[in-house]
């Protein structure tokens, strides 16, 4: 129940976040992505919990981990699946607290170092934030200031 209720606030508030940015021309919550090889037929769909498309066409995409946090597998395989969508230029992972927070921070720079090792060009990694929000900043009232204090700092809104 608990992490519905976080999901939910949080997905709102990076809507209202985006849309009121002037940065964006799309804002997607909980929208398949398509993950698929220009010479294969078979395309993977995933589907993060938000994608905002820039006026450029760059995606940063939001994944919110609570219950992932109990399987490192399956926080693998969302940094996989986020660093493979077309045109991501960053990548914002939630955490509900501290210890998933520096997990995923590990584990996106193992796969990141790998790509690079098997030939991707360190631009064609996306950048990866990770936010350490609880459930009790979650259901306060200062979660929209949370919020745009990260995006202002990272630049996923533009700063007014």
């Amino acid at each position: 129940m608990a992490e519905k209720f976080y999901h939910r606030i949080l997905k709102k508030e990076l809507k209202y976040i985006a849309e009121n940015s002037g940065k964006y021309k799309s804002v997607g919550i909980e929208q398949k992505q398509p993950i698929a090889h220009p010479n294969l037929e078979y395309v993977i769909h995933y589907k993060p919990e938000a994608v905002f498309i820039t006026k450029i066409g760059k995606k940063h995409v939001f994944e919110v981990l609570d219950d992932q946090l109990n399987d490192y597998n399956l926080i693998v395989a969302d940094i996989v699946q986020c660093f493979f969508l077309e045109n991501v230029a960053k990548v914002i992972f939630i955490s509900k607290n501290e210890e998933g927070a520096k997990l995923t921070e590990k584990l996106s720079r193992i796969i990141g170092a790998i790509l690079e090792k098997k030939g991707y060009f360190k631009r064609e990694i996306p950048e990866v934030f990770i936010y350490t929000i609880s459930y009790q900043e979650v259901r306060s009232k200062k979660i929209r200031k949370i919020l745009l204090k990260y995006a202002k700092e990272d630049g996923w809104i533009n700063n007014k």
